[in-house]
């Protein structure tokens, strides 16, 4: 009998739509839209197939020909990467229904097949056990979104696409050089392996090859000062793909980061240095959001500001903190997924992406309107949304140790949450208190574009008005990630 709760299945599955839409597309040219939405829908089932296992012995590990590791590339998903891979299938599933209606533009599929490889390549980066399977998965992950996001060939998307690719590509190689430097110390790429081989290493001795990766994936996740490419493409990228940009693709580029501190390299003692770069970017992407007149360059530098939340709250190096790391990247993909679908359908309406020219528009466009609202209240943390609750987390976790510079990192969360209130009210007043502008008739999405949003508003509903498996689940996923359990059940455990 196959088993079908198997890790590498969420990578077989999308590559072998993403070479059937480039193998079928010269015969069936309108059709091949429809392939992202069984391959996604496929990888949703199978995601979900792998709670049961993952909750009851902690991972789901599978081999390379019946080999175990460390001797051959495994796959492997943990409570951690469990619900990362399940909003990443969510995701992938729902943006590929709006992509059938939202996605007109020729070539059309060569978007399919780019986008298709863009979720395989997020989701791989999440499943893999091996660090130059990482990199594989980065270089895929990386190459689609640069072709996505010059997708509609203007001046500003190939100005956009041309940066990231240059970030991109300076990402990948400090990323390479890192782990080429792991393998040449310990002659192996297994991550398991890796740690258990560095373990006698100095400090000094780990730190040079950890400065290159966290470096290449910081330029991915859009860490401070790294992320001078995000804020340009989202504005350019249609908006289904800004979608998977900043719901997930960042998320996965911090959780590696997050995977290979303390698993691989045991850095958790010193992870409190990292809250640096999580406060730096915290400020300046709430602080950069405030000041934008064009909607989507606001909800880039929000994604900006997200991610230094979350980076920050791992960065406590408790198990608050990683707890209420993971709450808010659960918050964050949902809602910013749903941010930028709803945009999508307001630009269709408007024909522009100015906040101004967005007057009146939610009069007329209402579903949009409410979950809009749904959307950036659950992101501010205003009760009772689960963003409520993952910020509360953030804030006890920073106050476990009272002094005065946790009073200050308070201050900061708090106000630049007063920030993030500011712009998206003001968004909102926008949308339902000013007069709509003569001259050009406003019609609701169409029903293939709301559908999508209007799921993942009554997931975040759920979520918010039920907590509590979620904040439990990612309290024992934040235990195994400080346990480091991961290291002995791969070695240990063997694999499917």
């Amino acid at each position: 009998m196959v088993n079908f709760a198997n890790p590498i299945l969420l990578i077989a599955i999308p590559l072998s739509f993403a070479f059937l839409i480039a193998v079928l597309s010269p015969w069936w040219k309108k059709g091949v839209k429809y392939l992202p939405v069984v391959a996604f829908g496929l990888n949703l089932i199978v995601s979900l197939l792998l709670i049961k296992p993952v909750l009851k012995s902690g991972i789901v590990i599978s081999t390379t020909a019946g080999i175990k590791p460390p001797f051959a590339i495994n796959m492997a998903v943990d409570r951690l990467g469990l619900f990362l891979v399940i909003i990443a299938s969510i995701l992938g599933f729902l943006v590929s229904i709006y992509n059938l209606v939202y996605i007109k533009e020729e070539p059309a599929e060569k978007f399919h097949i780019l986008f298709t490889l863009l979720v395989t390549g997020l989701t791989w980066m999440i499943v893999t056990g091996d660090l130059f399977n990482l990199f594989v998965a980065f270089e895929v992950m990386s190459i689609s979104a640069f072709g996505l996001v010059g997708f509609h060939r203007d001046k500003g998307a190939v100005e956009a696409g041309f940066k990231y690719l240059v970030m991109g590509s300076v990402g990948a190689s400090l990323l390479l050089i890192g782990v080429i430097m792991l393998y040449a110390a310990t002659g192996t790429l297994n991550m398991a392996d890796i740690a258990t081989k560095i373990a006698g290493f100095t400090f000094k001795q780990k730190l040079l090859p950890f400065v290159f990766i966290f470096t290449g994936l910081g330029i991915e996740g859009a860490l401070f000062p790294l992320n001078a490419w995000l804020p340009d493409a989202h504005p350019a990228a249609p908006s289904s793909v800004s979608a998977i940009l900043s719901g997930i693709m960042t998320t996965a580029a911090i959780y590696a980061i997050i995977r290979v501190t303390v698993t691989i390299f045991n850095f958790y003692q010193i992870v409190i240095f990292l809250i640096l770069f999580g406060l730096l970017t915290l400020i300046f992407g709430e602080t950069a959001a405030f000041f934008q007149k064009d909607i989507k360059r606001m909800l880039a530098y929000s994604t900006i500001g997200q991610t230094g939340l979350f980076f920050y709250a791992f960065s406590l190096g408790s198990t608050r903190g990683m707890q209420g790391a993971f709450m808010q990247m659960i918050n964050h993909s949902i809602s910013k997924a749903m941010l930028f679908l709803l945009v999508g359908g307001i630009i269709l309406a408007t024909g522009s992406r100015k906040i101004d020219d967005f007057a009146g528009v939610g009069r007329k466009m209402k579903i949009t309107a409410f979950f809009f609202a749904i959307a950036s209240f659950s992101l501010m943390g205003l009760p009772p949304f689960f963003g409520f609750w993952s910020k509360l987390k953030i804030i006890f976790a920073t106050l476990e140790r009272t002094n005065l510079f946790t009073i200050t990192f308070v201050i900061i969360v708090l106000f630049m949450s007063l920030i993030e209130g500011a712009y998206f009210f003001r968004v909102l007043q926008v949308m339902l208190f000013k007069e709509p502008k003569e001259g050009k008739e406003i019609k609701e999405a169409p029903a293939w574009m709301l559908i999508p949003v209007i799921t993942l508003g009554v997931i975040l509903l759920v979520i918010s008005f039920y907590p509590n498996p979620i904040i439990n689940f990612t309290h024992r996923a934040a235990n195994d990630l400080i346990g480091r359990s991961y290291v002995n059940l791969v070695l240990h455990l063997g694999g499917l």
